[in-house]
């Protein structure tokens, strides 16, 4: 693949707002690069098509044509299937998948431009015989599904799950990436569908050419990637598990419950067994099925060598207010499983402090990863003093190319209460065993007032304020007020300075909203309102606003 790296756009070449920084990784069908969007003053990857097979360079070093009459029906149908699951991901907005901000036409192709995230794949930490705890695969599994519930309503199948496309945040939160679809369906009209799954992870009908996938794809796929976590071993590929079966062997996939020495409950160990079927049919169809699986009443009936420990009387998800310290400590268990893997290979402040691993670094074709370039310093915003003329650029940059994803704003889960302690090196297992004490309270007595961290609130304040200070009111996703109040409310309800910073983002947006109402430019005004009701939407104000564009209507 030597002369594909010739084919990458080089260094500063401006696509619409965006400057490409260097490129992170190169796939069959797409190269991702960094860049820098000028408007936002932020990091952005974007996403070129780009079929090596079908396509080149135009002599101008930027465009992108088929390389023959031959190759020009698929290189359409390509772009097209490309444009069709692009158009889907800017609609979608959840925490734990990545979301997509804008779809650029240009030089004859198209590019998706993404968030950079930082954090680290799964793949790394399993490499890293870090070992997950039952509570902290299960916030893993479920904030998947999640996610998945989400994606799949919006008709899209991801197609390619494995540990390489879940990733955990700095913040120890799962994110779902590299989606596949639209790559496997663009790999069938070259023959190289079996050359872009991930053995072991795919099932038994994404070889079948006649069979298109579904829901219940990715569910298998998740659960062989839950598998992996638990077990450290990859899991049977599904076509040599079909072999097996049809010769009357047994099974190569060794189920859950019957590993030695396993110590996970029996519910989870059937909801992967169920999500692991072979057949398609005979795994689960909707998220809701496994979720309510997951959340049954056999919590207690634990798959152990030995089952002589007594029954606890009750749960701690029996208790609302128990609940949300259980997630804390899962978050935080996580956080330092994160810190341990990345350890091995770099020391945890060099990477968090300096330059963030992107989710774009990772493929499944380790041969065609690129050397990632340093990044270059990243300009702060400038501060709005709030004279007319610069309230109306500032406008103009928070607006999107895309209003449609502008307008979709990240909600943190209340429920997922973001605990950030990254230990030193050296307490890393003395906070581990912490985490899991934390797990075996079930009474909300027992929980200790310290629990609730003034550290992390403080934390969450402070970038809240700075979030403000440079208009980052509501995006962009990964770092704005709103996210980082809606985290203080979640862990402090009654927090007056997080309930003002939701008045202030409010009031904030009503100067906008009356700025360009005046000037008769009602989409943006509309984007605005769309915004700030997003934020307090019963706003007596907002609403006044609302009923008076309506007339206007």
């Amino acid at each position: 693949m030597t002369h594909i790296h010739n084919q990458i756009l080089p260094q500063d070449t401006q696509i619409g707002v965006y400057e490409i920084k260097n490129a992170t990784k190169i796939g069959t069908f797409d190269i991702t690069y960094r860049a820098w969007n000028h408007h936002l003053k932020e990091h952005v990857e974007i996403q070129e098509y780009f079929p090596h097979e079908l396509a080149v360079r135009t002599d101008d070093g930027l465009g992108v044509t088929e390389k023959s009459v031959v190759e020009k029906e698929s290189f359409k149908h390509g772009l097209e299937v490309f444009l069709n699951q692009a158009e889907a991901l800017v609609q979608i907005e959840h925490p734990n998948a990545v979301t997509a901000e804008n779809i650029l036409q240009f030089n004859g192709t198209a590019y998706l431009i993404k968030p950079c995230r930082e954090g680290v794949p799964l793949s790394r930490l399993v490499q890293s015989s870090t070992s997950f705890s039952e509570t902290e695969i299960k916030f893993i599994l479920t904030s998947i599904l999640n996610a998945l519930q989400l994606i799949h309503d919006h008709q899209i199948v991801h197609c390619g799950i494995q540990p390489e496309t879940i990733w955990l945040s700095k913040e120890g939160e799962p994110i779902l990436v590299d989606f596949a679809g639209a790559r496997l369906t663009i790999a069938a009209r070259t023959a190289r569908v079996a050359d872009e799954l991930a053995i072991g992870y795919a099932p038994a009908e994404q070889y079948e050419h006649a069979d298109t996938p579904g829901p219940a794809t990715d569910f298998y796929a998740l659960g062989a990637t839950m598998y992996y976590c638990m077990t450290h071993h990859k899991p049977a590929a599904a076509q040599t598990r079909k072999m097996a079966l049809s010769k009357g062997e047994p099974d190569p996939l060794v189920p859950i419950s019957e590993l030695p020495g396993a110590s996970f409950s029996s519910e989870l160990a059937q909801t992967l067994e169920w999500m692991l079927q072979l057949q398609y049919a005979d795994r689960p169809q909707s998220t809701a099925e496994i979720l309510a699986l997951l959340k049954s009443e056999q919590t207690d009936d634990r798959v152990t060598p030995t089952a002589s420990a007594p029954k606890p009387q009750d749960t701690a998800s029996d208790h609302p207010g128990t609940q949300k310290y259980i997630w804390a400590g899962t978050i935080t268990g996580l956080v330092a499983l994160i810190a341990v893997g990345l350890w091995l290979s770099e020391s945890t402040s060099d990477l968090f402090d300096n330059e963030p691993v992107s989710a774009s670094e990772t493929t499944t074709d380790q041969s065609s990863a690129l050397t990632v370039a340093q990044p270059d310093q990243e300009v702060d915003p400038v501060e709005i003093s709030g004279n007319e003329e610069q309230l109306e650029q500032l406008e103009n940059d928070l607006i999107t190319e895309s209003p449609t994803a502008a307008a979709s704003l990240s909600v943190a889960q209340p429920e997922i209460v973001d605990t950030i302690t990254i230990a030193p090196k050296s307490e890393t297992s003395q906070q581990l065993s912490v985490v899991d004490k934390s797990f075996s309270q079930p009474e909300e007595s027992n929980i200790p007032e310290a629990a609730v961290d003034k550290n992390l609130i403080n934390k969450h304040l402070n970038a809240a304020e700075n979030a403000i200070k440079h208009e980052r009111l509501t995006t962009p996703s990964s770092d704005n007020a709103y996210k980082h109040y809606q985290i203080v409310l979640a862990i402090e309800p009654d927090n007056t300075q997080a309930l003002a910073g939701l008045q202030r983002i409010v009031d904030r947006y009503i100067q906008f909203i009356e700025s360009t109402k005046s000037r008769g430019n009602l989409d943006t005004t509309r984007l605005y309102l769309q915004r700030a009701e997003s934020v307090l939407p019963n706003d007596p104000k907002l609403q006044s606003i609302r009923q008076e564009l309506a007339a206007a209507d």
